[in-house]
């Protein structure tokens, strides 16, 4: 009975794999017009709902963007340990999953490009601080987002920085802030600043 369950549990993860693959692939077939008046459009997600295709898709909207705060840090570190039960398991169990069936980050939502138009324009109060990861395949690692004016996105550790910056130091915000913007500081633009 429990070999029943593990190949229940592969086949289902292959075909949740396989059947988000085809709805991504035909998602990215659509125009732009027609995929944000798709997402946009309430009874359309409603009818998606229903046929259990709403993981599928994804959130839009300022609902998506979430300060990262230190309960999300709590709530990575939760699903960290529970993946590394899961791993545990399947090792015991000698379940071994293919590498192309292994979840993968999205390239959309790499570091250095822009957020996919589908996010919509994230809310001001939300630009250059930290928030909570897009992507699901980083959301049970210790990774926070920042997006900058131009939506671009940019990944950090959430782990602390010199074994003593927190993600939430005011020191480590502000570097982080001037490493995204690229501020030209001189010596001399330094000493004016004092003088």
């Amino acid at each position: 009975m429990a070999t029943r369950k593990r190949g229940k549990s592969f086949f289902e993860l292959w075909r949740r794999n396989k059947e988000r693959g085809a709805v991504l692939k035909r998602t990215n077939q659509l125009r732009t017009s027609h995929l944000r008046r798709l997402l946009g459009n309430t009874e359309a997600r409603v009818v998606l709902q229903n046929v259990n295709m709403a993981p599928l898709l994804p959130p839009v909207g300022a609902e998506v963007f979430r300060r990262f705060t230190p309960a999300s840090l709590e709530e990575i570190q939760r699903r960290h340990e529970a993946e590394e039960r899961e791993q545990q398991s399947r090792k015991e169990q000698k379940i071994e999953i293919a590498e192309e069936d292994l979840p993968k980050p999205a390239s959309d939502l790499e570091a250095g490009k822009p957020l996919p138009f589908i996010y919509g324009d994230p809310p001001s109060e939300f630009l250059n601080i930290p928030l909570e990861e897009l992507d699901p395949f980083y959301q049970s690692q210790k990774t926070f987002i920042i997006l900058s004016k131009g939506n671009i996105i940019y990944r950090f550790n959430a782990d602390p920085a010199c074994y003593l910056l927190s993600p939430f130091n005011p020191l480590r915000i502000f570097s982080i802030r001037i490493l995204i913007h690229s501020y030209p500081l001189s010596c001399n633009s330094v000493l004016e600043a004092f003088l």
